[in-house]
């Protein structure tokens, strides 16, 4: 391993433009360094896996309940511990560690790369990081206080990066209100490489960067997905870009000649497209599972078959899963009518713009009796989510708004987010029928595993009304009803 020590701020932005340009763009990461002079100990966590040390023995654990207070009380709290939280920018083949004992370092172990950082930036290398002499010395600090309260460094690090330190239930409901959705210290590095902020709502930015392979899994029943399709075609990326995505339909027992519809569109675009038909109607979770089975690409993208996605779509959901591996992104939504001109096939395929006058619950609502799992206190008054919550920020540690928590916020008629974050081969449960929760299950399992809702604010999505898919809405909120039931009685259960 190769060390480069950067002191000057132009030096570093010379060196991360170059990276990018060669490598890609970096996973935005953070690590929790806790060493031990005494015995030589040494402890790292990074996305919810702890690396132990000692002696050279290199030990792997995963804490099971993602507790970290109780995985602690496991050390001598007598003895000095330097605890250091370092932000990283993790590349292929190096990575960029700010906030450490020694300053802003570049690791790599790749020779070739690193004779040209040496040669271009007229830069030395370190062999070892220890020749380097430190800019701040550690101080020794204790794992707990006399009062038994965890460090407060290792709190914030818990805190900013969804592991739970509060209790040892198993329960699913009680971990997801032990996580924080904080993901305020991801924005600013986003920025530094992006060029935009996370949260912005400008749609005009310049694009500076390459989108990366997609899946995109589109459950159809009874629907006419075309329009969807179309929608893709529009995106705002060149034609080669438009190659890296794939497009899997699946036809849930439709009614309507899916394959034939499909197929009137199908010279139009330019991206892979795959049609998988199931002999019967299997419902909404069982079609999503089918599409994730054979989905090829790390980058997923859940949508249904009555979106529109505005035409910087693609490139900003991309740009974000590059960036933040731990997080799920949704855009908002706005329903539109089947006599919109935006379903106009030369507006598609020239691609929707984006629009910011949304009609998405999540943005503003007011509360009514009939909304399941409504808190009550919110009846007749008008919230907005989004605001209120800081963009999602302040949902957290079980905190419920309206309908309205970290998990019921994710729908799915857009979700994207890494495949690397799903452990399951079957993420959606077909224990839901009908109407709704499926997707507030999914995102429940993500949250309580460190994973982030974060809404994307430059793009948008349209929605097709029509007639719900239950035959009447009185139909369609007992489904909801006996939906939530269900979803009440998993959170409940034993999460392993």
């Amino acid at each position: 391993m190769k060390y480069f020590i950067l002191n000057k701020n132009k030096e570093f932005k010379q060196i991360m433009k170059y990276l990018i340009e060669k490598e890609g763009l970096p996973k935005i990461q953070r690590r929790l360094d806790i060493f031990s002079n005494y015995d030589n100990s040494r402890i790292e966590i990074l996305n919810n896996e702890v690396t132990y040390r000692k002696d050279d023995r290199l030990r792997k654990i995963y804490i099971h309940n993602k507790n970290l207070k109780y995985f602690f009380k496991m050390f001598d709290n007598e003895k000095g511990y330097c605890i250091s939280d370092i932000a990283i920018l993790n590349f292929k083949n190096c990575s960029v560690m700010f906030n450490t004992y020694h300053g802003t370092i570049i690791s790599m172990d790749d020779i070739g790369l690193c004779e040209e950082i040496e040669e271009g930036f007229n830069i030395p290398h370190y062999d070892r990081i220890s020749d380097h002499p430190m800019i701040k010395k550690p101080k020794p600090e204790r794992l707990f206080d006399g009062a038994g309260n965890l460090n407060s460094k290792i709190k914030d690090y818990a805190h900013k990066t969804g592991l739970d330190i509060r209790s040892l239930s198993s329960s699913l409901k009680v971990r997801v209100s032990n996580v924080g959705n904080d993901y305020s210290y991801l924005e600013k590095y986003y920025k530094d490489i992006s060029g935009h902020d996370l949260l912005s709502t400008n749609p005009n930015y310049k694009k500076k960067y390459k989108i990366a392979n997609i899946s995109i899994i589109i459950p159809v029943y009874n629907q006419d997905v075309t329009y969807t399709l179309l929608a893709i075609q529009g995106q705002n990326i060149s034609k080669e870009e438009k190659k890296k995505i794939q497009v899997i339909i699946i036809d849930d027992g439709s009614k309507n000649n899916v394959i034939e519809e499909v197929n009137s569109v199908r010279d139009l675009l330019d991206y892979e497209l795959q049609i998988i038909s199931l002999g019967q109607n299997m419902g909404l979770s069982n079609a999503r599972n089918v599409g994730f089975a054979v989905a090829k690409y790390e980058h997923i993208l859940f949508l249904d078959s009555d979106i529109l996605i505005s035409r910087n779509y693609i490139y900003d959901i991309s740009v974000r899963l590059q960036l933040i591996p731990n997080a799920l992104f949704i855009c908002m939504r706005k329903n539109i009518t089947r006599d919109s001109e935006l379903l106009d096939k030369k507006v598609l395929l020239s691609g929707v713009q984006e629009c910011f006058d949304f009609d998405d619950s999540r943005v503003i609502t007011k509360g009514k009796d009939y909304h399941i799992g409504c808190d009550k206190v919110y009846i007749d008054e008008e919230i907005s989510i989004l605001d209120d919550t800081n963009y999602f920020k302040e949902l957290g540690y079980g905190s419920q708004i309206g309908i309205y928590n970290i998990a019921t916020v994710v729908t799915g008629h857009n979700i994207a987010l890494n495949r690397s974050l799903i452990k399951s081969n079957q993420p959606f449960s077909n224990k839901f029928k009908g109407w709704g929760m499926e997707d507030a299950y999914f995102a429940s399992k993500l949250v309580a595993d460190g994973c982030f809702v974060i809404p994307v604010l430059s793009s948008c999505v349209y929605h097709i009304d029509h007639p719900p898919r239950s035959g009447s809405n009185e139909k369609k909120i007992e489904e909801a009803m006996r939906n939530h039931e269900i979803y009440n009685e998993l959170l409940n259960q034993v999460w392993k």
